[in-house]
């Protein structure tokens, strides 16, 4: 049953564990242990007891179950005197019974409940991933060491020694000739690289000039200027009109006392930016130049407003009829 499990659980956090109409788990602090006789040393654990005059519902246990499985006090409740009376029944027909993780319940000739603690679990926190260790004895037993004997060295009678007669050949033309050759040969090699390095270099240099005068040849064409016999007549343009129109674009844009504009693009020619203005006028908007940013770009609105609320509603609307560029601005441009 999940009962076993939730004494388990409160096992590592509390010292004393009781079961209603049962009994309690208490448990203590346990040093490290060494068994000489087997060379086992053991960490630090909780040692679990039992005593069975503690029976009243201290709450601890119960509340515990009511949390984790998330259901009322009454019901926790009565499922532990299930469980109690399910260790009864186990320990009138079998003689025993044993609780997962913690130990085993039985009762002896004077029907008294005994306990015998599993100790497959340490509950003790600070011991936590620690396990038993064997260890093997040290061998101390003198063991004797032999020493060889070294053998008397033998000395053998010395050799006489059979002396060296160095022979003198005379000189000959022929290691004249061969040295002559080596010279020769050196020579050779030496005046072959000096060539091939002078080539290279005559070569760069050939390079270089051909390179300089590319330059000077593609810079004489472009700065060279054609004469035409036979020129075009002259044409003259009509630029009245468009001299009109680009006075009108660059006259001073009016200050507008309004904080809330909707904006619908930001233009780095002022020519495009008024030619926007046109088109927004032509729609029946009352559109405008409200001035240049931080960034140097001429903002075009729609309209402006005193308040954030009517500019909200005036951006949404042309949002749905179209305008997904357009976007709110506060604060007044230069």
């Amino acid at each position: 049953m999940q009962v076993a499990t939730y004494i388990s659980d409160l096992l590592y956090r509390h010292d004393c564990v009781v079961i209603p109409e049962f009994g309690a788990i208490l448990s203590r602090r346990v040093p490290a242990q060494h068994f000489e006789s087997s060379h086992t040393m053991y960490p630090p654990k909780k040692g679990l007891s039992f005593n069975a005059q503690i029976t009243q519902n201290d709450g601890l246990l119960v509340n515990y179950m009511a949390s984790v499985e998330q259901i009322p006090y009454e019901n926790a409740l009565q499922q532990v005197r299930n469980y109690v009376r399910f260790l009864d029944h186990e320990i009138d027909a079998k003689g025993a019974v044993t609780v997962h993780k913690v130990g085993r319940f039985s009762r002896n000739s004077e029907q008294s409940i005994q306990f015998t603690p599993m100790y497959l679990v340490n509950y003790l926190p600070e011991a936590f991933g620690l396990a038993s260790h064997e260890t093997f004895a040290v061998d101390r037993s003198f063991v004797e060491t032999t020493v060889p004997v070294e053998e008397p060295a033998i000395l053998l009678p010395l050799e006489e020694e059979t002396p060296v007669i160095t022979l003198e050949t005379p000189a000959t033309k022929s290691a004249s000739w061969v040295r002559y050759a080596a010279a020769a040969v050196f020579l050779i090699g030496g005046s072959y690289a000096g060539f091939t390095g002078y080539q290279n270099q005559v070569n760069q240099s050939e390079l270089l000039v051909e390179q300089l005068a590319d330059k000077q040849v593609k810079a004489q064409v472009q700065e060279a200027s054609f004469i035409i016999s036979n020129p075009l007549p002259s044409l003259n343009l009509q630029v009245a009109a468009m001299d009109a129109a680009i006075n009108e674009v660059v006259k001073p844009v009016q200050v507008n006392s309004k904080n809330f504009h909707v904006i619908a693009g930001a233009f780095r020619s002022p020519a495009n930016a008024y030619k926007k203005v046109r088109e927004l006028q032509k729609l029946g908007y009352s559109a405008e130049r409200i001035g240049v940013n931080k960034y140097g770009l001429h903002n075009v609105a729609f309209s402006s407003f005193d308040s954030r609320n009517e500019a909200t509603n005036e951006l949404i609307k042309l949002k749905a009829t179209g305008f997904s560029n357009a976007w709110l601005l506060v604060g007044r441009l230069k």
